[in-house]
């Protein structure tokens, strides 16, 4: 797939997630003062927590989520899997467990805020640090580098 469509693809992702079924997420107004995050106003320090939504079933987000708010945490962080939402050049799976606007939308209605570690490495035990197996058959790829090919298929990831 070309770089260009490979954009706009992560565009529409992007755009899915803010405004998928016409709501609109935001996280306020957001800006930072040199001590801290202040958010619509208030001085902020923000808990933060990992779940990694391919490691447990959309049945189980919700509870994971809850628990994770009961024990104080506001900011659900998670990588954002390339390998397995693109396990083929051009293929996409954005379903079941790799449902990544269904997780962000119930860390949302939960009243948390979401990070998403867009990577594109993985460096959490992951097969292959998250990159597509494919990509080792991509002639000239040097794996994080600034290698021509590399940054193609990155592009979006950086």
């Amino acid at each position: 797939m070309e770089w260009r469509q490979r954009l706009r693809f992560w565009i529409m992702v992007v755009v899915v997630l803010i405004t998928d079924e016409g709501a609109f997420v935001t996280g306020g107004n957001v800006t930072y003062d040199g001590r801290s995050l202040i958010i619509d106003g208030q001085r902020r320090i923000l808990f933060s927590g990992s779940i990694h939504y391919p490691r447990s079933t959309p049945e189980m987000w919700p509870s994971l989520i809850g628990k994770a708010k009961e024990g104080g945490l506001d900011v659900i962080q998670t990588y954002v899997f390339w390998n397995l939402h693109e396990p083929q050049p051009g293929q996409y799976d954005f379903s079941g467990r790799y449902d990544l606007v269904k997780f962000i939308k119930e860390i949302q209605a939960q009243g948390l805020y979401a990070c998403l570690r867009m990577g594109p490495f993985i460096e959490s035990e992951w097969t292959y640090g998250g990159f597509p197996f494919w990509l080792h058959d991509v002639p000239g790829i040097v794996y994080r580098t600034d290698n021509e090919p590399f940054k193609v298929c990155t592009l979006l990831r950086n």
